[in-house]
């Protein structure tokens, strides 16, 4: 057998077959749903940024990749709390890079148990999506990237913590490595060889990069940023392939997606014209060459070229917005015009029941209107995420109630953390008892909360009869103003008692059997006097005891004042 066709079998045995035994492994596999590869990194994380990075990665498709780093003095789960909420108004996915702080001219180590701290804060936002991607610091096999000192053993046990301490959370955080400088030269303690800084990792940490969820690439065109995009190998903008195969090599068996998180083309054109890189039009050229080819496969879960705008020196070539211009480089509009998927991204539709209820006993033949106050404690925009109307839906029991489908205005839009009420008509047939349950959709996809559920019994009217005297009053007799406040909101009717302090019995059809209400009775002159009962379908007596004069109100009035002694009439 030829050398050529050996290497070529052991090529398909390192890479093809594990490929089709294991498949991605995530919480939700980001390519298991209609998936939109195109993103970008970003520096600001601002509307000024969001904005123009969704009409460059959504145009021609939807719910693309932001990536973006957030350093350890800036958890402000306010600020960062507004931004995610831009970027799921914008459907952008947010690629989360963790940054320690800049001293002098390096990035600081992560202090000891800092894994928490970051744990703690990203755990109480919430995200955009179900999946929270997140990418472990940044180049650790570069001197600078970590302490001013390479030490692949460190950094491995400190995603490994990391890692632990972020799924302990939430099993929704996505945990990545960070993307690896793969031209970088093996001159420690300045700089790490690729290739051997995994192998410490795995020496330090076995199977580590099992413990992966994705794999995070910084698939670079060099030499000088300026390489073709039909490049192979190390140092092209097919890195990504070359390191998946380190990865076979050293053992691991994981087929992990893959997101470029940073790639790209220096141009010639920035602060200073610089002839040696290729103009714009040629790297607008490469970006298509390389969407269309190198970055196509489809393992490729996301590729956030850098930058979208830069303004200065080091970074300023690589910017897609031009310099001190409110314009874009020709790469700009040569992405935003690509065809792109329509990105469909899992994310949890949450609601929460916080005001109302559908009465547990209602009376036979009666109309009633709900009003059902729900909280959106999930991820979505109801009527925003998808373009798919909520409605609520009665999934048992609700037509023989005449409960109906009711749609969420389509002009609604109910952001997290914000309600809405949906009013329910209710008829109550002649009798029964029902078990119902309902629950929101989103077009035709259940919420992930669990359905409401009740169920109500049609029974008997409520009869009341109404007890009462007046201090110093032999007879009771005369108008009376009867208020009810309960479940069925507020009611006034006017009640006529005899001389004995008693009322004829009337039908209150209005009022529910089984549940409690206050109860005010009201005349002229007299103190009002409130009680509190449970009714019951049938016969129930109201007895308000004796009223009591109202003597000062009517101090200044001796005529009303004259009513309320014992001898007048």
């Amino acid at each position: 057998m030829s050398k050529f066709n050996i290497t070529l079998g052991l090529l398909f045995f390192l890479f093809v077959i594990p490929c089709i035994m294991f498949p991605a492994y995530a919480i939700v596999d980001p390519l298991s749903v209609p998936n939109n590869k195109f993103g970008i990194h970003i520096i600001s994380a601002t509307p000024n940024e969001s904005s123009p990075a969704a009409q460059l990665v959504n145009t021609n498709g939807d719910w693309g990749y932001l990536t973006f780093l957030i350093e350890s003095k800036d958890r402000n789960e306010n600020k960062w709390q507004t931004f995610f909420n831009d970027l799921r108004r914008r459907h952008l996915i947010p690629i989360v890079r963790l940054a320690t702080k800049p001293v002098n001219e390096h990035w600081e180590k992560p202090y000891e148990g800092e894994e928490e701290a970051w744990a703690d804060f990203l755990d109480k936002l919430n995200w955009p999506t179900k999946n929270r991607y997140i990418v472990i610091y940044n180049e650790p096999n570069h001197g600078k990237e970590w302490g001013n000192v390479v030490d692949p053993a460190t950094y491995a046990k400190v995603l490994d913590k990391t890692i632990d301490a972020l799924k302990e959370k939430s099993p929704d955080f996505f945990v990545m490595n960070a993307g690896f400088d793969a031209s970088a030269p093996h001159q420690p303690p300045n700089y790490f060889d690729e290739v051997s800084f995994l192998s410490e990792m795995d020496k330090s940490v076995p199977g580590i990069f099992e413990k992966l969820d994705g794999w995070v690439s910084h698939s670079y065109p060099n030499p000088e940023f300026a390489g073709s995009p039909n490049g192979i190998g190390r140092g092209t903008v097919r890195t990504w392939f070359w390191e998946l195969q380190q990865l076979r090599i050293l053992g691991v068996t994981k087929n992990l997606p893959v997101f470029i998180t940073e790639t790209g083309w220096k141009h010639a054109e920035g602060l200073v014209y610089n002839p040696n890189f290729p103009a714009e039009d040629t790297i607008a050229n490469y970006y298509r060459n390389a969407f269309e080819d190198a970055w196509s496969a489809q393992r490729i879960v996301a590729v956030t070229p850098f930058i979208l705008n830069y303004q200065q020196f080091p970074f300023d070539h690589f910017s897609f917005k031009k310099v001190n211009s409110d314009s874009f480089y020709t790469s700009f509009q040569t992405i935003k015009d690509l065809p792109k998927t329509k990105g469909q991204p899992i994310w949890e539709n949450l609601a929460k029941l916080t005001k109302g209820e559908v009465y547990s006993s209602v009376v036979a033949g009666e109309t009633y209107t709900i009003y059902l106050t729900f909280e959106n404690v999930g991820q979505s925009i109801w009527n925003g995420s998808t373009g798919d109307q909520v409605r609520l839906i009665p999934l048992e029991g609700g037509k023989e109630l005449g409960i109906s489908e009711i749609e969420l205005p389509k002009d609604k839009k109910i952001e997290p953390g914000q309600n809405y009420t949906f009013t329910i008509k209710l008829k109550a047939p002649k009798s029964g008892s029902f078990k119902v349950s309902l629950n929101l959709f989103e077009g035709q996809k259940p919420f992930n909360s669990k359905p409401l559920q009740f169920t109500t019994q049609v029974k008997a009217p409520v009869i009341l009869k109404i007890l009462t005297k007046l201090k110093w009053k032999d007879s009771a007799a005369g108008e009376y103003i009867l208020k009810t406040s309960g479940a069925i909101g507020e009611s006034t009717q006017k009640v006529i008692i005899n001389s004995a302090g008693r009322s004829e019995q009337f039908e209150a059809r209005y009022l529910l059997p089984d549940y409690t209400f206050k109860f005010s009775l009201e005349r002229p002159n007299y103190k009002l006097q409130t009680i509190q009962q449970t009714l019951k379908s049938g016969e129930n007596t109201l007895n308000f005891g004796e009223l009591q004069p109202d003597l000062i109100s009517n101090i200044f009035n001796p005529l009303e004042l004259w009513k309320l002694l014992p001898f007048s009439k």
